[in-house]
């Protein structure tokens, strides 16, 4: 999460009163994680423009609905969640979909320990934590294929961590 969104900055001494379509577009590009030098030098904006837009108002209110949308969209999936469950269910094993499905309840809040775990800082960001672990349970994934057993193959050399 941007630093500058988390806190609420200063009054600024000029306030937009509307925003422009590119601004719009540097806020998709901020609600995707990429760094202000990259999203100015693709709006034609300076780095410095890109914080200034971070702390006014009217910005931080559509980033807000922003979030609020993407909220919306994430709870309805929740049908969709007990259908892959429903499927996996009847089907046999399908580990990749059951672990989807309960990364998406618990981001929801209707299953595990997200439901009532309140992050540091008194935040209450529970996507971030689902991400970072999702992170790291694709790290943990990449390592497993690679230490399964493999016929017909020369090994050239061995890195070991």
């Amino acid at each position: 999460m941007i630093p500058d969104l988390i806190e609420s900055p200063p009054a600024p001494a000029i306030e937009l009163k509307k925003l422009s379509p590119k601004h719009q577009q540097v806020a998709a590009l901020l609600a995707q994680g990429v760094d202000r030098r990259t999203i100015a030098s693709a709006c034609d904006f300076t780095p410095e423009y890109v914080t200034w837009l971070t702390r006014q108002p009217l910005f931080r209110e559509y980033i807000k609905g922003m979030s609020e949308a993407v909220a919306v969209r994430l709870e309805a999936l929740f049908s969709k969640s007990v259908d892959v469950i429903d499927y996996a269910m009847e089907n046999g094993s399908v580990d990749e979909r059951l672990k989807g499905a309960k990364l998406q309840l618990e981001a929801t809040g209707r299953v595990g320990r997200f439901q009532t775990q309140v992050p540091e800082g008194g935040g209450s960001d529970r996507l971030e934590q689902l991400s970072e672990r999702l992170l790291n349970l694709l790290k943990k994934q990449r390592g497993a294929v690679y230490e399964n057993d493999v016929s017909d193959a020369e090994v050239l050399s061995e890195v070991r961590r």
